[in-house]
């Protein structure tokens, strides 16, 4: 049994896996996750959560989000917009909910920004990133993603302000993997993949 469940994680790991489940996404239990710890993944990939477990998640962390939506159309716009650009719409989304503290906010970036990865920020008071509204936000974040896993361009116009500062070095395509961004998205960051996961572990195995 421990086997089957090895291979079929190994599936799910693909990028290109397409088997349909819940919602029509594929759908994974906490039984193929261990005990404590966090399975990276790949940043390119369908999603593993449905948007129901990414609305739950938040609600029970936070009942009343700092957001410019209703919490199911932004879960709505990470699966639109993360989906259209082939990068995990819910493990971007649990990357927001780090950036963000569950969208309570409370450092340079204010709600308002609808900037839900801290794009731009370097601290000291700077806000970074505006956007005119939450899905033009999320395309944004989704584009950096792109930038960070791949050398293709984006499907849609490019609105991430740090797409064309990215191309330029060489961190371009590089990042296979969620903890692959140590270092590189944050800075030192050496944990900051890791957080991620585990926020998606929770997301996918929570009730």
């Amino acid at each position: 049994m421990r086997v089957i469940k090895i291979l079929m994680l190994l599936v799910l790991l693909l990028p290109g896996y397409s088997a349909l489940a819940v919602d029509g996404y594929p759908a994974v239990t906490e039984d193929f996750l261990e005990d404590g710890t966090s399975l990276d993944l790949t940043i390119s990939g369908p999603p593993l959560a449905t948007q129901e477990q990414c609305v739950q998640y938040l609600l029970r962390r936070n009942p009343m989000p700092l957001i410019t939506v209703e919490p199911r159309q932004l879960v709505q716009y990470y699966y639109t917009e993360g989906m259209s650009e082939g990068i995990r719409p819910d493990v971007a989304f649990a990357q927001a909910v780090h950036e963000t503290g569950h969208f309570r906010y409370g450092g340079d970036v204010v709600p308002l920004q609808n900037n839900y990865c801290g794009l731009g920020t370097t601290g000291g008071g700077v806000k970074g990133a505006w956007f005119a509204n939450a899905q033009i936000g999320v395309r944004a974040q989704i584009q950096h993603l792109l930038a960070y896993s791949a050398t293709r361009p984006p499907q849609k116009p490019i609105v991430d302000p740090r797409y064309q500062l990215l191309k330029t070095t060489d961190k371009f395509g590089q990042a296979v993997t969620w903890t692959d961004l140590n270092g590189k998205w944050a800075v030192p960051g050496e944990t900051y993949g890791q957080m991620i996961l585990r926020i998606h572990q929770h997301i996918l195995t929570e009730k």
